[in-house]
């Protein structure tokens, strides 16, 4: 039993060496990496036995050769294999400099022996395979290899080695290139295939791992997004907007909505009933926010609160232009609601109440830094409530600067003044009728608008007497156009 925990322990660890991933690299990477984990510990090796032979042949050129080439060998094991570091410094130097000029050196030295078509084919290979280099660079490496090697090759065939080491030498070269390099290339190619699987079922199982953690975040990540607006989850996710306790003042179109009666029409509802009904509201009204960009501060009941301008804005006139807009499909969409409901049964179903106001509130996180709010605060954000309380039933009630801002797209009639606490004078109210297209299109007003004209004209509100004054009014116009006035 302890025999078996024990070579499973071994299996783990060899495992590990081989699928164990540096940061940053890619699949290819991680091929070359593997390999150089089996092949150069066998480079190394084998240099090391070539320094034995050569120093035991007394062949000093070789012996202080083979001797440089185990110090490169030996640093590309300790930072591939030891440190478990993918270098590309080490590959150019162990693989694409140490290994051809090897092959060049022996050619030299000793002739063309078998050892001269290894270096050639393992030089090619290496160059070609690199994943660090474009394809066209890759082929010019490999084709100077081929050619360095040529030369070296056919200098030798004509001149001669430069060290004849004698029949028995060369018997015992020829052997050991015959036997034993193409012995280690089976053995590396068959311990690199095993390593390359090792490493293989490695990533698939990491990447199963880490497949399924991004799934529970990305799971995680769309309940919490539920609970905050899609414009803060999305600025958070971009980096725009730091999740700590900080503020900022910015000119904001603030939106208040609530249900009149509210309490009066749930007394008389069953609490099953009465979520139904609240929960369809408020997906219906969240969906027309989110068309029209609105920051979803938060539903206090059946109240709700909105605003424009924070974290991202169209510019302050655009902001409280898209706010009415809301507020008009708002009510639109709750008149729809309400013939349904009624249709259903209920007696006395929702109406909606809508207060808009634009000015500079304070924005941002508040509460601590284990736990904090992204909120607005301010008078105008309480102006904007004061303004909903005061508006009519099914009505939308502006403040004077957001009318000022929208008062070329907007009809509202001025109604009066209420005063607000922390305001020192009485605040001037409009009341929305509609869009001006809209109401063009269904013929309630006249209206036209360039830079030369504006004119309006409300059917709703001509009676006999203001009629005739009006006419009147554009034929005196009129007459001064053509007369050549103004």
């Amino acid at each position: 039993m302890e025999k078996a925990l024990a070579l499973a322990d071994i299996s783990q660890k060899v495992r590990g060496y081989f699928s164990v991933r540096p940061d940053g690299l890619s699949d290819q990477e991680m091929r070359m990496h593997v390999m150089g984990r089996v092949g150069y510990p066998s480079a190394f090796l084998v240099h090391l036995g070539f320094v034995f032979i050569f120093y035991a042949l007394g062949h000093m050129p070789m012996f202080l050769f083979n001797l440089a080439s185990v110090v490169i060998w030996g640093w590309a094991v300790w930072i591939v294999c030891v440190q478990n570091r993918f270098s590309v410094v080490a590959y150019i130097l162990a693989v694409l400099i140490e290994i051809p000029l090897h092959g060049v050196v022996a050619t030299l030295y000793f002739g063309v022996e078998p050892a001269f078509f290894f270096y050639i084919v393992n030089s090619v290979l290496m160059a070609v395979i690199m994943p660090f280099a474009p394809r066209p660079a890759r082929v010019a490496i490999a084709a100077l290899f081929v050619v360095a090697l040529a030369l070296s090759g056919a200098w030798t065939l004509q001149n001669g080695p430069l060290t004849p080491m004698g029949p028995r030498f060369d018997t015992l070269f020829f052997a050991f290139n015959s036997v034993c390099l193409p012995f280690l290339m089976a053995t590396m190619i068959g311990l690199f295939e095993w390593a390359a699987t090792t490493a293989e079922k490695g990533l698939m199982e990491s990447r199963f791992r880490v497949e399924m953690a991004n799934q529970s975040l990305e799971n995680v990540s769309r309940q919490l997004a539920k609970y905050i607006s899609p414009q803060l989850y999305q600025a958070i996710l971009r980096g725009d907007q730091e999740v700590r306790v900080e503020s900022k003042r910015k000119k904001l179109t603030v939106f208040f909505s609530d249900i009149v009666g509210f309490t009066e029409t749930t007394d008389q509802m069953q609490s099953e009933e009465l979520t139904d009904l609240l929960n369809e509201y408020l997906t219906e009204m969240s969906r027309i926010a989110q068309e029209h960009g609105a920051n979803l501060y938060k539903f206090i009941g059946d109240a709700i609160v909105l605003y424009f301008g924070d974290p991202d804005t169209l510019g302050v006139k655009q902001d409280a232009l898209q706010a009415v807009r809301m507020a008009i499909a708002m009510q639109r969409r709750m008149y729809e609601l309400r013939q349904r409901w009624l249709d259903q049964g209920l007696e006395r179903p929702f109406e909606m109440r809508i207060g808009i106001n634009t000015g500079y509130c304070t924005v941002g996180n508040f509460g601590s830094e284990d736990r904090m709010d992204y909120t607005i605060i301010g008078g105008e954000v309480n102006l904007a409530a004061r303004l909903e309380s005061a508006a009519e039933t099914g009505g939308i009630l502006l403040a004077h600067e957001t009318w000022s801002l929208v008062r070329d797209t907007v009809l509202a009639e001025p109604v009066g003044e209420i005063s607000v606490k922390g305001f020192a004078k009485p605040v001037r109210t409009y009341r929305v009728a509609g869009l001006y297209d809209g109401l063009a299109e269904k013929g309630q007003i006249i209206h036209h608008s360039d830079d030369a004209i504006s004119l309006t004209i409300n059917r709703a509100l001509l009676k006999d007497g203001r009629r005739q004054e009006i006419v009147a009014l554009l034929r005196s116009a009129l007459k001064d156009l053509g007369a050549g006035k103004g």
